[in-house]
């Protein structure tokens, strides 16, 4: 007989540490996954096994609850997102899968592989303008701070896509920021921070409806362009969806992108032999991609919320109920992963992490991602002989919505 959720004896599962390292977080989590397949967390409940994990993100009675969370910490019920209306994360149902099928070409793996040329000149680029400035120790290697010279790579590749110059590459760096502070759970009532929100938001419509209109006098071979002339069935996309549109690959495209790129060289640099086997065998940089994307995603949980009750594993779940999704959880399930905690660029099925969810709401941008996170780990391997940290990593608060390194300082010697 099926129980209601909230009738069950289930633990607590909460961080002991405020801000734990990455290795302390993922103890945690496997220690949290031995008391059961799910436990009480916020106001709700959360998930890290992987089998649980893909079954309730294809689970179509579960709707995101982007930009609500803060609302239901603070015991508001039914709250209404902080998110725009029009925001592509808050679609759900026939909405959601006809902007899926409007946009899909144009986010396809064939229509991003048309970006990575654009994107390895980028990675040359900033790589050069990192080295020529930069210092060297007493062993003569170059001394740079990897964060600092891969920040503008997500930027410049937005930017192509838009068929924009670099001196509107602040705004988005800014717009991205402001698009998590909104789903960040900070305090309910900050009315200062909602204000200055307001008006990036403000700024950010009126600058995309702006481009909108001039591109389509003047169409070109960009994926605004695609988007503006994407078709089905006579079906095109209004203005709002293309400023929705905008809003979202500049929000996910950006910073999800720079903590990816850096735990990416975190994670082969914490691996003895990793740099110098890829430089070897080039062929493995997918595969260290994907266990880069594995090991250490830059957003580790997914949140919903119920919108139809309904029945997993023998427990009812009404609506209104708030679930978290753990996606690094999952990524890292000794189940599903043999030896999961092992940086294994040879490993056959690293693509079965959640770094880019699953299920409809699978991430849109995942090609991108992949061809940038790719494209730049080519190129140092080209570039670089040998390369090695020279300090201590300083990762970012783990609480934050999109983790990863703050700072990285490496010691390079080119080749």
């Amino acid at each position: 007989m099926a129980i209601r959720v909230a009738d069950l004896d289930l633990p607590r599962y909460r961080m002991s540490l405020d801000d734990p390292t990455h290795h302390e977080y993922y103890a945690e989590v496997a220690a949290a996954k031995s008391h059961g397949w799910i436990q009480r967390w916020l106001c709700g409940y959360v998930v890290f096994g992987h089998e649980d994990v893909s079954a309730l993100l294809r689970e179509r009675r579960l709707h995101q609850a982007a930009g609500k969370v803060p609302a239901l910490l603070a015991g508001i019920e039914n709250p209404v997102s902080s998110l725009p209306a029009d925001d592509i994360l808050l679609a759900e149902g026939d909405k959601h899968l006809r902007l899926r099928r409007l946009v899909a070409e144009a986010f396809s793996p064939k229509s991003v592989d048309g970006l990575r040329p654009a994107i390895r000149t980028h990675v040359g680029r900033l790589v050069d303008d990192a080295m020529s400035g930069a210092r060297r120790d007493t062993d003569g290697r170059v001394l740079l701070d990897f964060q600092t010279m891969i920040d503008e790579l997500p930027v410049a590749v937005i930017g192509d896509m838009l068929g924009t110059g670099r001196e509107d590459f602040p705004l988005y760096s800014k717009w991205a920021e402001s698009h998590f502070q909104v789903l960040k759970s900070s305090a309910v009532g900050d009315t200062e921070r909602d204000s200055r929100l307001a008006r990036d938001a403000e700024e950010f419509d009126r600058y995309c409806v702006t481009l909108i209109n001039e591109r389509r006098r003047n169409l070109t071979n960009d994926l605004l362009s695609k988007l503006i002339t994407a078709e089905e069935s006579g079906d095109r996309l209004s203005t709002g969806e293309l400023v929705s549109l905008i809003r979202s690959f500049i929000a996910a495209g950006i910073d999800t992108t720079r903590n990816q790129l850096g735990s990416m060289m975190a994670l082969i640099l914490d691996t003895p032999g990793a740099w110098a086997n890829l430089r070897e065998n080039r062929e493995l940089v997918v595969g260290a991609v994907e266990e880069s994307l594995r090991l250490l995603n830059p957003i580790r949980m997914a949140m919903r919320l119920v919108h139809e009750t309904f029945e997993y594993r023998g427990v009812i779940f009404p609506t209104g109920t708030l679930i978290g999704i753990g996606l690094s959880g999952a990524s890292r399930d000794d189940a599903h992963f043999t030896d999961p905690d092992a940086f294994a660029p040879e490993r056959g099925n690293a693509r079965d992490h959640m770094a880019f969810s699953f299920g409809v709401h699978h991430c849109l941008g995942a090609a991108l991602a992949r061809a940038e996170l790719q494209e730049t780990l080519s190129v140092l391997l080209a570039r670089w002989q040998t390369v090695e940290l020279a300090a201590p990593i300083a990762w970012k608060h783990a609480k934050l919505p999109v983790w990863g390194p703050a700072s990285m300082t490496l010691a390079i010697r080119p080749k």
